[in-house]
């Protein structure tokens, strides 16, 4: 008797966790991201400092702080698979300091939005989970140097994927621990400029299903 209650019981609490992602359901979520990127701070959040030496013993260093906040919704079209939109908001400033004390600061705003679809992996209270996303935005970068103001234009386009697990909280929410991969493209809107960023990254995001 008691081994069918368990049995019993196990089933209820798979089925629980199982209609968090059945089809027809709604999720909704936000989170931000530590990366490590080969060109710039674009889609992480960081706080970084570094330190450039010439041979003529002048030095530059530059201290910037980046955010980003990530919210999305999605809808489960089949079970476990779920497709909606994702969003970036990110703020950097930067200072840029000489040895003669010359100072150049940058504040560089960037907003982006594109479809993401996500697929989850039943496991018990810790979903696995894949994802690929892409994102099409701008970037805002204003700039002073010897007073003078500056201001560039950039067009965002981004693709990217990871694999993560949702630790559920309860019923209807979890924790997200993503390890991501992005490659960005940033292109000057009044020149022909064009730069391309790749980013490894640690998303950590929190989810709820509706």
């Amino acid at each position: 008797m008691k081994k069918a209650v368990l049995v019993i019981l196990g089933l209820l609490c798979g089925f629980s966790l199982a209609a968090q992602t059945e089809k027809g359901k709604f999720l909704v979520g936000a989170g931000t991201t530590l990366g490590i990127s080969d060109g710039s701070y674009l889609m992480s959040t960081a706080f970084t400092s570094s330190t450039f030496e010439f041979e003529d013993g002048t030095t530059i260093t530059n201290r910037q702080t980046s955010f980003i906040f990530s919210p999305k919704a999605g809808y489960f079209f089949f079970d476990h698979f779920a497709a909606g939109i994702d969003f970036a908001i990110s703020h950097t400033n930067s200072t840029n300091t000489t040895t003669s004390d010359f100072n150049i600061d940058s504040k560089i705003n960037s907003f982006g939005a594109g479809p993401f679809v996500r697929y989850y992996i039943p496991k018990g209270k810790i979903l696995p989970f894949a994802e690929l996303s892409s994102l099409f935005g701008t970037r805002n970068q204003k700039a002073e140097v010897f007073g003078a103001d500056s201001e560039t234009r950039y067009s965002v386009s981004s693709i990217g994927g990871g694999l993560g697990v949702a630790i559920l909280l309860g019923e209807k929410s979890s924790v997200d621990l993503v390890a991501s991969y992005n490659s960005t493209n940033l292109k000057e809107q009044e020149d022909n400029f064009k730069n391309t960023q790749n980013t490894l990254g640690l998303k950590i995001g929190f989810t709820i299903f509706l």
